[in-house]
């Protein structure tokens, strides 16, 4: 009797370890920060991306980032369209509810300094992805370009909260095996 308790309270912890292998790296990956530079395109969708924006301050003064400012017609001598505070320019997360579908060019603004003209970066929609788009190789050409790369969104893993709610429902129903 004590050697098929022993046997699956063994089985039990092996089960249990094998759930937070499972579940550790889906909890412990996170999107990690986008350095953002003048002149940056920055595609984005409804994943949230954490950006940088240091690198938008004033060199001199090196006063943070305190807005992000959309004018009309990118031209910052006429009206404000949309203002869009950064509480800390170190880590920003945006997504595509934050701009709410003002895409477009967006002048760095700081408390200190006002607007920082040379620091603007441009907010694009990111393309929406079909499971049913297939591309072949012949038909796929690519050219050089002479332009900086584009900026693009780090990725995620696809649903990480279910790998750990199936994991831990896994573990529960172990465990009330345990009790029969």
């Amino acid at each position: 009797m004590t050697y098929d308790k022993a046997i699956s309270r063994h089985l039990l912890a092996i089960l249990v370890v094998l759930s937070l292998v499972l579940v550790a790296p889906a909890a412990a990956q996170e999107t990690s920060k986008l350095a953002v530079q003048p002149g940056a395109t920055i595609e984005v969708g409804a994943e949230p991306i954490i950006l940088d924006l240091i690198n938008l301050r004033d060199q001199d003064t090196l006063n943070p980032v305190t807005e992000l400012r959309r004018y009309r017609d990118d031209d910052p001598r006429k009206e404000i369209v949309r203002v869009i505070g950064v509480p800390n320019d170190d880590y920003f997360k945006i997504n595509v509810y934050t701009l709410d579908g003002k895409y477009g060019q967006y002048f760095a603004y700081s408390k200190a300094d006002g607007l920082i003209e040379h620091s603007s970066i441009v907010f694009a929609q990111a393309p929406i992805a079909t499971a049913t788009q297939t591309q072949t190789a012949a038909t796929v050409t690519e050219t050089p370009a002479e332009t900086a790369p584009a900026t693009t969104a780090p990725t995620q893993a696809p649903l990480p909260g279910l790998i750990a709610i199936a994991a831990l429902g896994i573990c529960g129903l172990l465990a009330a095996a345990q009790k029969w």
